[in-house]
Order: C-alpha cells, then structure tokens, then sequence
C-alpha cells in the first residue's frame, strides 16, 4: 500500500518538513514525500476552458505533474503549517484549480487521507483543518484523522504529545474501509472535523465546509447518517453540482447578456 506524504511548506528542515520525515521513518506503509514547495504552482485565471472546451488547464506549471503524484498513491496524509490562522497561499492556489481536479477523480475510488497541521501553541489556528480537509474532500478522500501538532521553533513538533497520536494514525489508513458514516454526538463535524457551524433556525446548524446539518444538544451536535452520508462532497453530489450548475452557466450567462449590456449602458 503506497501512501504519499505532501509536506505544504515552503520552510526547508522545518517542523512540516521534520514531521514528514518522521512519519516516513515509523511508517508501516511504503511512502513517498512530496513537497510542494518543488512544484510551481499558479492562480487560475478563471478562463473556464477545462470546463467549457474541455480542455486540459491553460496555465503553464506544474499542476498536473503534481495530481499524477498525489493521485497515484493509496492514501494521502497532508502536512501543513498555519498561516494567519488558516492554510498557506500555495496550497489555496492549488486547491482553486479544483474544476480542473475534478475531471481527475470523479472516477476514481474512495481512498483514505490524514491531515496534519503544525501550528503554535497560542489560539492562532482556528480555520487550519477545515481549509486542509476542505482540499482532501476536493481531491476525492474520505478523511480518516485529522488534528493539530503543536510547535514554533524547527524540530519543536517532537516534543509535543500528539506525536503518539501520529504513530497511531497509520492504523485508521491500514484498515480503511470506504464504509457509511454512522450517527453520532460530537463537537466536530465528522466529514471534515469543522468545528465552525452555521445557526439555521432554532436548535438546527449545519458545517459550512461540507453542508452537513445536526442539532445541537447538550453534549454537543447530533449527526444523523442520512444527513453525513449526503454531504456536498460525495462523488453524487459533485456530480449533480457540474452538471446541474456549473455546466448550465454558459447558456444562462448568454440568455442573460441582453439585460447585462443594457446594465452596462446604464452604468458605466
């Protein structure tokens, strides 16, 4: 079983860096490290050719040679490090290629991904796992752990006691199995470990990154499986979302360009 390791820190022999070598080390599986820092990566353009023309992305880098790699691998465990409370530009860049991304894998099975994010101990890292397991649920994973080590200075991520919670981690890829999730109490979501949710009405909320609504009790919110099994990043909600939307945006766009020109003579 082949795991791939993507280190999405630009910051060489830092806590990322010495975490990924460290996970390379005890790993059980056989492992590659990617780092993305070896790969140039650019913001879309918003051109729409992937989607329109069906074309291969326009943009001139190395977003492709990248999704070989990522995708070639049985599971995926993502490291990162925290900025300003969330993930690093590049990893967002890449991670708004995503209507190129899909073509890649909405075919491709389920497979399990872990997601790491190296950050300080001060309150400065509440949007760091939404954002990385926001780019996993993209890819087509299904997220299996997901937490934070804490650590400043380079090599400091040793030190914290959530690296014993790395060593067992490997346990949840080795017997992954693309099962339904179950109902549950918890504080978190459980699709992509949010623990941001939007107040709907009442007692009702729901997880802004996967759509996933519960109910808020006493020991935290109620996830019902109907509900956590329908979340907007299943590969049949993906699917209705191109082809329901994103795909009937070109010829609603054209019927609206009359009242847009008009719009345009009027304002500018």
């Amino acid at each position: 079983m082949k795991a791939g390791i993507l280190v999405a820190s630009e910051r060489k022999k830092g806590n990322c860096e010495t975490l990924g070598k460290f996970l390379s080390k005890i790993s059980p599986l056989n492992t590659e490290i990617l780092y993305l820092r070896d790969f140039e990566i650019k913001q879309c353009n918003g051109c729409m050719a992937c989607v329109f023309k069906k074309e291969k992305c326009r943009i001139d880098d190395d977003f492709y040679k990248l999704m070989d790699k990522i995708l070639e691998h049985d599971s995926l465990i993502l490291i990162a490090p925290t900025y300003v409370l969330t993930i690093p530009g590049k990893l967002k860049m890449l991670l708004d290629r995503f209507l190129c991304i899909y073509e890649l894998i909405k075919d491709r099975p389920v497979k399990p991904a872990i997601s790491m994010g190296v950050a300080s101990p001060i309150n400065y890292f509440q949007f760091q796992l939404p954002f990385m397991n926001l780019f996993l649920l993209s890819l087509g994973f299904k997220i299996v752990e997901s937490f934070l080590i804490f650590g400043a200075g380079p090599g400091e991520v040793l030190l914290d006691e959530n690296i014993e919670r790395v060593k067992r981690a490997f346990n949840k890829i080795l017997n992954f199995e693309d099962k339904p999730l179950k109902s549950c109490i918890s504080k978190h979501c459980p699709v992509d470990y949010s623990t941001f949710f939007e107040h709907i009405e009442g007692n009702k909320y729901r997880c802004p990154v996967c759509l996933t609504t519960c109910t808020l009790k006493e020991k935290g919110f109620y996830f019902d499986e109907k509900d956590l099994n329908n979340h907007r990043w299943t590969k049949e909600n993906l699917k209705k979302h191109f082809e329901e939307w994103i795909l009937k945006t070109l010829p609603r766009f054209k019927n609206l360009l009359p009242e847009i020109y008009k719009r345009k003579k009027e304002l500018l």
